[in-house]
Order: structure tokens, then sequence, then C-alpha cells
């Protein structure tokens, strides 16, 4: 076999956490967007439009008389940056591909993956920088944390032509290799990911996820994980991007895998704000709040960890709330709602203004019959997203009858809701997951991460594509158009996807 060779590796698990020396990082030709490491004032509030706080209710209006239940809606929503052109306010990243070369790999797939990684490199500006790490049994990093100059992509583009495949798969050892690059920066671009991809089976990795997860966390990088074809441990992949809050990408056709990247990378160079927290003080009872996101609970505040958002991106937080009793007609406060966020154009903190939730009681017997069309329409979509959570757990059991019950039953409420787009949309999905829960040769051919893929997507309320025909799949399906953004749509273009 010829191309790039793995070291001997006789450690054992030496190498796991501390075992790499990886500090030689290319210099930035500026620091200014890396975050200042001294504590930072208080921040204003900022009218900018950058980031809006909005809420809204299902029924505006409710009987004095006695408590009465409730959904209401906080958006997060994140504004087109004012800069005049996409180059001019894209974010530099820093990005270590970790590739599966083992031996399942060899041939098409190895060379799809190849065209992939090239085709990132050329999409990179000079500020940006890519290190690439590969994997099989072991792992090593053909290419350090380079600029992405004319040198730098000479370089990437001959490390990437060189990977060739063999050997079994660790996924672990991968993914410590790629965080000890990310961990060992002397210098830091803000925006930072690590990009897993694998087509491979690995049985010994799944205790080390959340340890790998957090790891990624303390140095301030994404984690997006990428299952390639259909014999990929899907149930691992998922589980860690569940725990890493970012999207599952199944690439279940090889030539899928360039707009997977593409789509990532347009989200990583829109990335607008991070470490958003929403803080929620509630004037009545809290009884359910639903969000994929850190919730973190103290006295009538409620606070929501939100990683990151893209320009143009928004977060939807549904909330189940009990209206108390009014003694007379008015307007009641249910909750008021900011949020303190980075923004990474400014290199500063910001806070937004506040936003109130209200309803008014009314001397009358009936609540509203048409709830908020916005408000229904993120209900159907958390339901969904439930539905297809109860499907998997009966389709990894081998409950195939039970699976689709769920799903039917799922459709009945889906259908007996508000029509609303979301709604259209999530019906599709609804389609697509009985199709691939029909029995066990569908759920083990790609059926187990099609449903990660579409659970994650729902619940994050992020993509990484808009593929919308998968010759496995029954169903044109629109659902992924709704959570990506302009620049991911423009980056998918540019790969031909």
């Amino acid at each position: 076999m010829r191309g790039w060779q793995f070291p001997q590796d006789d450690s054992g698990d030496s190498n796991f956490q501390g075992g790499w020396n990886f500090k030689d990082d290319d210099v930035l030709t500026s620091q200014a967007h890396v975050s200042p490491a001294v504590p930072q004032p208080e921040p204003e509030v900022s009218t900018d439009g950058l980031l809006a706080v909005t809420t809204r209710v299902e029924y505006t209006t409710l009987p004095k008389a006695g408590s009465h239940d409730v959904f209401g809606l906080v958006t997060l929503q994140a504004g087109a940056h004012p800069a005049k052109s996409e180059a001019s306010a894209r974010q530099p990243v820093d990005v270590v591909c970790v590739l599966d070369v083992s031996g399942s790999m060899y041939g098409g797939k190895l060379a799809l993956v190849q065209d992939a990684v090239r085709f990132v490199i050329g999409q990179m500006q000079a500020d940006d920088r890519l290190s690439l790490v590969a994997f099989n049994h072991a792992a090593s990093r053909p290419l350090r944390l380079r600029r992405m100059d004319g040198a730098g992509k000479d370089d990437a583009t001959r490390e990437t032509l060189k990977l060739a495949s063999s050997g079994g798969t660790s996924i672990a050892r991968g993914l410590d290799a790629g965080l000890a690059v990310m961990e060992q920066r002397q210098h830091r671009n803000r925006v930072s990911a690590v990009l897993l991809l694998t087509d491979g089976q690995d049985g010994t990795s799944q205790a080390q996820l959340a340890a790998l997860v957090n790891r990624a966390r303390v140095a301030g990088c994404a984690l997006y994980a990428f299952g390639f074809g259909a014999d990929h441990d899907a149930a691992l992949l998922s589980s860690l991007a569940e725990q890493a809050q970012t999207p599952f990408s199944f690439v279940e056709e090889a030539a899928s895998i360039r707009a997977a990247f593409a789509g990532t990378m347009g989200g990583l160079v829109s990335v607008a704000m991070q470490n958003i927290e929403l803080q929620l003080k509630c004037q009545c009872a809290l009884k359910a709040i639903h969000t994929p996101f850190s919730v973190q609970h103290s006295g009538s505040y409620t606070t929501v960890q939100i990683p990151d958002l893209l320009a143009g991106e928004r977060r939807d937080v549904l909330v189940e709330l009990t209206a108390p009793e009014a003694s007379r007609e008015e307007d009641i406060d249910l909750l008021t709602v900011s949020a303190r966020y980075w923004d990474l154009h400014a290199g500063r903190l910001a806070q937004t203004p506040s936003a109130v939730m209200l309803t008014h009681r009314l001397e009358v017997t009936q609540p509203e019959l048409e709830p908020d069309v916005e408000v229904a329409a993120q209900r159907c979509r958390v339901e969904v997203t439930q539905v297809l959570g109860e499907a998997r757990a009966h389709g990894d059991a081998g409950r195939f009858d039970e699976a689709q019950a769920v799903l039917a039953a799922g459709k009945a409420r889906l259908c007996a809701s508000p029509k609303t787009e979301t709604g259209d949309a999530l019906e599709l999905e609804l389609d697509d997951a009985a199709g691939r829960l029909r029995d066990h040769a569908s759920w083990e051919d790609g059926g187990r991460a099609e449903l990660a893929d579409m659970w994650q997507m729902h619940s994050c309320q992020r993509s990484t594509n808009m593929i919308q025909n998968m010759s496995k799949s029954k169903v044109t399906r629109c659902s992924k158009a709704m959570y990506t953004n302009s620049v991911q749509k423009s980056w998918l273009r540019n790969s031909g996807a």
C-alpha cells in the first residue's frame, strides 16, 4: 500500500490526554479574533439588532376566573451582520478534520472524502487554520494547524492526497488526537471546530464520549459528527452529537460528503455570537421548558445556555406555564426574558433588551379558539421530535410494530393541529421515519442513522445540508432548508450540491 502510513503504536492508551505534543500551530496574523483573557465589564444593553429576543403566548386572552395552563414561546433571532459583504463579516476559523482511514474506507469512499477536504481547503481564507488527523486503530496528525495561505493550502492538499486506508477503527483515539490539537494551540481563532467523519463500527469508544465532549467544551471548540454510509456506528455518533449539542450528519450516499462538509463550514464561518445565556424570570409557575440545551433553575429565574448562533439563525424555547387567577380584567405578566452573549464582530459582551410575555384576562367563559400560529408550529416541532425519539427507542429494541404505532399516533395529532408550513414539513419527516422503521433490515440499512440525524436536527434547529431526496427515502423532505442560513446555502452552491 502506498501513501501516508501510521507510525507503529505500541503504547496502549498512553496517547490519551497528554501523550501528544502539538504546540506548533501557525501564528495568527491578528489576535483581534481572540477574546481577551481578562474580566469583562457588565455588558451594555445592545439595540443594534444583532440578537433579538421576542415572546409569544398561545392565547393572548384568557378568562380571569381560575388558573390556566398555557404554552409560551421565547425566540432568539440572530440578524444578518450589517457588513457589506460576506467576506468582510466572516469569522476566521480553526478546524481539525478527524478522518477515518480504516480498511473499510478503501477506494471510492476515501477518494470522496479527500475531494470534500480539498473543497474545504480551497474555500478557506488566509486567516483560517486547518489541521488533519487520520485514524484507524491508532491515530496520527499528518498536518499541524496551518494557516490557509498559499503555502498552507499546498501542504494541506498534499497531505490529504497522501492518506491511505488500512486497519481497524478507534474513534476515541482519533478524537483524542484532534482535541489535543485544539487544547495545545498557542494561538486561537475564536470560532473552532473538530469535524469527525467515520464509516466504521467501534465497540470501544462509547464509555469515553462524555470525557471527550467535555474536553471539547473546555477547549472552546464545537464537535460535529458525520456518519458515512449505512454501516457506521450511528448509536455512538448520535450520542456524541447529542452531548455536544450539534447536528449529527448522516451521509447516506457517498457523493453527499462534500455537501455535508460545505454546509458545516458555511455555518462555522457565519457564527455571529457565542456563549448565549438566555434568562427567564417567571412571574407564574413554570411547568416545563423544552430545549436540548443546558437549563439551570434558581428560584424564579431559569437560565438556558446556548453555545452559539449563526447569522440569521433562530432558537425557539417552548415553555409551559400556569397563568394564575386574576381578580379583575387586566394584563398579566407571565415572564420576562433577556439574553447575554459574546458579540464576535464587536469583540465584547452584549445584552438584549428585556421582553415581556403577557396575556390579558377578560370576563369571559372560554379562552380564544385559535392559538397563536407560531406557538402552534413550535409545539408541533417539539412534539414530533419527542415522537421521533420514542420511535428510535422502539427501533433499537426491535419493536417495529410499536414504532409504527407511535409514528401513526404522532401524525394523527399533527394533522389535527393548525396547518402551518412547519407542520407540513414535519409530516413528511414522520412519513420518512415510518419507511425507515418498516422492519429490521430497513432499520439497519441506514434507518437508525437517518432517525438520529432527523431527531437531532429538529431538536437543536440546525442542519448541515439541504439534501431532499435520498435513494432509500420514500418522500421528498424539505425540513433541512428550515435550518440552514444564507451563508450555508452559498457554500452548498459552491460545492455543486
